[in-house]
């Protein structure tokens, strides 16, 4: 177990989507933040697809953290300045979640 607990070196913020309504009947998206956790990151594939003029590029990510039933397919981990939208929640019943997500820039 305290090898597991080892690799667990990054400290992450979770974050949920929250609507806040605007004056003009539309809606705005800020995030709230869920909690620090500690997480284990492994790097995945990458991709590239253009789009109009820009060819923004994705890289998959997994993060592994303790068990959480609260973590949706929406949200986002902050991982220092970058952030990672959660594609997948991958829960197999054990002390830990395995977070599927992507990061995108251009």
């Amino acid at each position: 177990m305290t090898e597991a607990i080892g690799r667990m070196r990054a400290r992450v913020r979770l974050e949920s989507p929250t609507r806040a309504a605007d004056n003009i009947g539309g809606a705005a998206i800020t995030w709230t933040t869920q909690g620090d956790v500690w997480a284990e990151i492994g790097a995945g594939g990458g991709g590239q697809n253009a789009d109009f003029d820009a060819a923004p590029s994705s890289t998959a990510y997994s993060f592994a953290i303790n068990r959480r039933t609260d973590v949706r397919a929406g949200w986002r981990v902050v991982w220092g300045t970058r952030v990672f939208t959660i594609l997948a929640v991958r829960d197999e019943g054990s002390a830990r979640i395995e977070l599927l997500t992507e990061e995108e820039r251009l």
